[in-house]
């Protein structure tokens, strides 16, 4: 099973993936703080979507064993052609940040 997934942004596929080094570097880059992560998606301006998605796909790169060749700048460009990437890019964000939540069972306890 692959650790990332892949975003088509204007025709190309990119491996994106947005675990807790994407994370990190996103935080990094932006100032945000661990509290803040919990909010991540909501009322995000564009500097910080596109910070995001970098992050994403230079980690994604990164699981793939692949150099990432793409800056900021070129997926901007890449993201004028494509708006809708942007919103792929927000669903597998959300699917992967979802999607490895375990529920912990607790040990039944006996009414007295």
């Amino acid at each position: 099973m692959e650790d990332y997934n892949f975003v088509e942004i204007d025709g190309e596929k990119y491996p994106i993936r947005f675990g807790m080094n994407a994370l990190r570097k996103y935080g990094k880059r932006t100032g945000t703080t661990l509290a803040d992560l919990e909010k991540l998606g909501q009322d995000i301006d564009l500097e910080n979507a596109l910070q995001l998605v970098y992050a994403g796909i230079e980690d994604g790169y990164r699981k793939a064993k692949q150099k990432c060749e793409l800056d900021i700048e070129a997926l901007a460009d890449l993201i004028d052609n494509d708006y809708g990437a942007l919103s792929s890019c927000m669903d597998i964000l959300t699917k992967q940040l979802g999607g490895n939540k375990k529920v912990k069972k607790g040990k039944k306890q006996n009414p007295k």
